[in-house]
């Protein structure tokens, strides 16, 4: 496999091919980074000097009927601009997740029209695997919703479970969008909406 390949294919620039070996089923692909690549993952500076490697799997998009993973030996960098040890920034998947950006947004294309099981059994991945997937992205889409052209708000107040713990709801009633979720019921409950609405103009 070509490094050309690597990156039209599946996404990755700034890695190298070494091997490829088919597994219980998987397509198992050996890449490395290539010297170039190599930057501080919290300041993103090339002032580095190598400090060890972290071996990580990532599943990434499926080759017909069957699934694909990279095993990248992810190179462990000493900052000389902020002094810190930390992985390599990897242009390819965001922290803390066991799979590429290319996976992630293939499933959420085949969430457009299939079941979260569907998916899962489909890539061959767990049923969490995907309801993370779906989770982050909701996240990414209305985690802050704008409040800059809010016209018209409607409140109220929700109780949830069987106790006395209760929810100050804010809605854009235009769009019917969710806009602020607080803790509580009162006027209290309400703080950080008013100051986030006021940074917003």
């Amino acid at each position: 496999m070509s490094t050309s390949l690597l990156y039209h294919a599946f996404g990755l620039r700034g890695y190298r091919f070494v091997r490829n070996d088919y597994r219980e089923g998987v397509v198992h692909f050996s890449i490395e980074h290539t010297p170039e690549s190599l930057c501080c993952g919290q300041c993103g500076s090339d002032h580095v000097r190598k400090a060890g490697t972290v071996i990580r799997h990532f599943k990434s998009l499926p080759i017909g009927a069957h699934p694909v993973s990279f095993e990248l030996p992810v190179q462990r960098l000493w900052c000389f601009e902020c002094c810190a040890t930390r992985q390599a920034k990897l242009g390819f998947a965001d922290e803390r997740v066991s799979y590429t950006r290319a996976f992630e947004r293939y499933a959420l294309h085949l969430l457009e029209c299939a079941t979260i099981k569907d998916v899962a059994r489909h890539l061959g991945v767990g049923w969490d695997t995907i309801k993370d997937i779906q989770k982050r992205n909701l996240g990414r889409r209305f985690g802050k919703p704008r409040l800059k052209d809010l016209q018209h708000l409607a409140i109220d107040e929700i109780s949830i479970g069987h106790g006395h713990r209760y929810l100050t709801v804010v809605l854009d009633l235009d769009s019917g969008a969710v806009v602020y979720v607080g803790d509580g019921k009162g006027a209290d409950s309400l703080d950080r909406f008013w100051l986030r609405l006021r940074a917003s103009g």
